[in-house]
């Protein structure tokens, strides 16, 4: 009995600290910042179109609402999109998709790898919610001019998501000798309107977005939110 009582303790402090855990260096708050002279509105506008780039892609409310864009902010245009895809790749996360898709627009054009590796340093990756360590690695080996995310870590973290708990901040302090463009990281950008995207998948009674509404799913065991006149599985 005293042996079971322990163990009940040491999962009950284990829940609680894990409740109260927090991502080391995660806050990285640069919202309301002009950097590298792009006002912060433009910040905005083009997160808010990384958010469509899901919607398109993905639908209004996919479980997995990782959006991606990468822009051109010379010519102020979007050179490719990107979003969490459910290829049974595992490793198909939104920015490695936009990556990808930015790489065949390339190569369409018929530019050398060379020119290839070289383009990465003009272009700037936005995603709504802060890459997980391989990603956040691969915008590094890439070589961005600028990574631009909203959502943090720490945020999904909270609300349940199943997540690698080291911040993009310490995956790129651990990139500095890497050739090329050191990318400058913008972070929680327009969080009051990522924030909710990745708020309701484990949490019921948090209200779904863009006009979604909840049903029960066999598969997941619980309600969970989908787009109008969806199949729910």
């Amino acid at each position: 009995m005293f042996i079971l009582k322990s163990l009940v303790i040491l999962g009950l402090l284990g829940a609680l600290a894990a409740a109260h855990f927090v991502v080391p260096n995660d806050d990285q708050d640069m919202s309301g910042l002009t950097v590298n002279s792009i006002p912060y509105s433009t910040r905005v506008k083009y997160m808010r179109l990384a958010n469509q780039a899901l919607y398109e892609q993905s639908g209004p409310c996919p479980f997995a609402a990782y959006g991606t864009i990468i822009v051109n902010h010379t010519s102020d245009e979007i050179v490719c999109r990107g979003a969490n895809f459910r290829t049974g790749d595992p490793t198909i996360h939104g920015e490695i998709s936009a990556i990808n898709a930015c790489t065949a627009v390339f190569v369409a054009k018929n530019m050398t790898a060379t020119q290839i590796y070289a383009a990465w340093g003009q272009l700037s990756i936005y995603t709504n919610a802060e890459s997980c360590p391989m990603c956040a690695s691969a915008i590094r080996w890439s070589g961005f001019k600028e990574y631009i995310y909203g959502t943090t870590i720490q945020h999904n973290y909270n609300v349940g998501w199943g997540v690698i708990t080291l911040s993009s901040y310490d995956v790129f302090q651990q990139t500095r000798q890497l050739p090329g463009y050191q990318t400058m990281m913008l972070g929680q950008i327009l969080t009051n309107e990522t924030d909710p995207l990745f708020s309701w998948q484990y949490n019921e009674s948090y209200p779904c977005p863009n006009g979604c509404s909840r049903g029960y799913s066999p598969s997941r065991g619980y309600k969970t939110c989908f787009a109008p006149n969806a199949t729910i599985s």
